[in-house]
C-alpha cells in the first residue's frame, strides 16, 4: 500500500527534459569548485588532520550526496511538494528548533546553527529556509500576492527571529531579500512593497547595533586597514589576494593567501583565492557563468507561468533569487563591497548542506523542465 502512495502520488518516471546550457553551467561551477577546494586545503588540511586530501574527500562525498538527492527529487512529482507544503512550513520551525535542545545542537564560533546526527552534521538554516520557501511558493501560486503577502511576510519574521537566536544575520538578509524579489516579480504593488521593505530594513540595525561583533564587522568594511589584525584583517586579506592576482593570477596552486594568511579561503573567501590563483579574467568567468544560470532558470520560470504552471514559475524564481543574491553576497564580501559574512559560493565552496541545498534546488529545476515539457506535449496532443 505504501509501495502504491510512493508510485502514484510522488514519483514519476517521465524522460527527462534536459536544459543542456543549465546543466553545463553547473557542471563548469561544480568542477571549479572540486579544483579550487583541492587548492586551498591541501595544506591546511594537513597542518590540521595530518592528511592533505581530508577536506576534499569530504567534499566529494557531499557531491555525490547531492548528486543522489537531485537525482531523487527530478522524479518527485511538483504536486508532492504543493499538496503538502504546510508539512514543509511544520518541518522547518521544528529543524530550526531542535538545535537548541542539548545534545543535538552543534556550537560553532558562538553560533548555534548545526544539527549533529553523529555521521554528519547539518546546517538546518539552509534546510529549513528551503523548506519555508518552497511553502511560501505553494501558497502564493493559490492566492493574490497583495492579499497573500502579509501572512507570508509574518511567517518570514517568525522564522528570522529564530534565526536571530542562532546568530545567523546572513541567512536571515538572503531570506529577505529572495522573499520580497519574488513577491515584488509576482505583482505586488510598489507601495506596498516600498512600505514593507523599509520597515523591514530600520528593523534590522538594531540588530547590528546591539551585538559588537556585527557593529566591528560594519566598521571594519567601511575602512578595514584601521584594525588590520582584528575585525579588518579577513577583508584586507581578501583584497590582498585580488591584488596579488592581477588579471591572469599567480597559476593554480600558487597562492600565497591561503598558506594561513586568509580564513576560510576554501569557504567564505573561495573567490578570492580564484582571484588570487587564475586572475581577474577567470573571476569575470565565472561570474558570467551565474548570469547564465540566472537567465536560464528565469527563462523556466516565464515558461511555467505561461504553461499554466503557476506553483512551479513560483518556486523557479524563488531558487533563482537564493542561487543568485548568494553569489552575489558572496562576491560582493570577498571584493570588500558587502560587510564581511559568512556565505559560500553556489556549487563551489567547500562542500556541506549548502551544497546539498544547491543540488537538491537543482534536482526540483529538473523536475520543472519535465512538468513543463509534459504539458507542452499534452497541449500538442489535444490539438492546441
Amino acid at each position: 500500500m505504501l509501495t502504491d502512495f510512493i508510485r502514484k502520488k510522488i514519483l514519476q518516471t517521465e524522460s527527462w527534459a534536459i536544459d543542456q546550457t543549465l546543466i553545463l553551467a553547473i557542471v563548469i561551477l561544480c568542477s571549479i569548485g572540486l579544483v579550487m577546494v583541492s587548492s586551498a586545503t591541501l595544506d591546511y588540511s594537513y597542518e590540521k588532520t595530518g592528511s592533505s586530501f581530508h577536506f576534499i574527500t569530504r567534499h566529494s562525498v557531499y557531491m555525490i550526496l547531492g548528486l543522489v538527492a537531485a537525482s531523487i527529487l527530478s522524479r518527485v512529482k511538483l504536486s508532492f511538494f504543493n499538496d503538502y507544503s504546510k508539512y514543509f512550513l511544520i518541518i522547518s520551525f521544528a529543524l530550526s528548533l531542535i538545535v537548541f535542545l542539548p545534545g543535538l545542537g552543534k556550537e560553532i564560533n558562538g553560533a548555534t546553527r548545526w544539527l549533529n546526527l553523529g555521521f554528519i552534521t547539518l546546517q538546518v538554516t539552509e534546510i529549513s529556509r528551503l523548506f519555508l520557501l518552497i511553502w511560501i511558493c505553494s501558497y502564493l501560486s493559490r492566492n493574490n500576492i497583495d492579499q497573500a503577502f502579509n501572512k507570508c511576510l509574518l511567517i518570514v519574521v517568525f522564522l528570522s527571529i529564530i534565526l536571530i537566536f542562532q546568530r545567523d544575520l546572513g541567512s536571515i538578509i538572503l531570506l529577505l531579500t529572495s522573499f520580497f524579489a519574488l513577491a515584488l516579480i509576482l505583482g505586488l504593488s510598489l507601495k506596498k512593497f516600498f512600505t514593507y521593505l523599509t520597515v523591514v530594513s530600520l528593523a534590522i540595525i538594531p540588530l547590528i547595533i546591539l551585538q559588537p561583533y556585527r557593529l566591528a564587522r560594519m566598521i571594519s568594511f567601511l575602512d578595514p586597514w584601521k584594525d588590520p589584525s582584528g575585525s579588518g584583517y579577513q577583508l584586507m586579506q581578501s583584497l590582498l589576494a585580488f591584488g596579488k592576482g592581477g588579471f591572469f593570477g599567480l597559476g593554480l596552486g600558487s597562492s600565497v593567501q591561503k598558506l594561513f594568511y586568509l580564513p576560510e579561503s576554501y569557504n567564505d573567501f573561495i573567490f578570492a583565492l580564484i582571484a588570487e590563483e587564475l586572475g581577474l579574467i577567470f573571476t569575470l568567468f565565472v561570474i558570467i557563468v551565474f548570469y547564465i544560470i540566472f537567465l536560464r532558470i528565469f527563462s523556466l520560470a516565464r515558461k511555467s507561468f505561461v504553461n499554466n504552471l503557476n506553483f512551479a514559475g513560483n518556486l523557479s524564481y524563488m531558487i533563482g533569487f537564493l542561487i543568485t543574491f548568494q553569489a552575489i553576497i558572496h562576491i560582493m564580501v570577498n571584493i570588500g563591497l558587502f560587510p564581511t559574512k559568512g556565505m559560500g559560493l553556489p556549487f563551489i565552496s567547500y562542500g556541506g548542506t549548502n551544497l546539498l541545498v544547491m543540488f537538491m534546488c537543482f534536482g526540483i529545476l529538473i523536475r520543472v523542465h519535465i512538468e513543463n515539457k509534459r504539458k507542452i506535449s499534452q497541449g500538442v496532443q489535444g490539438g492546441y
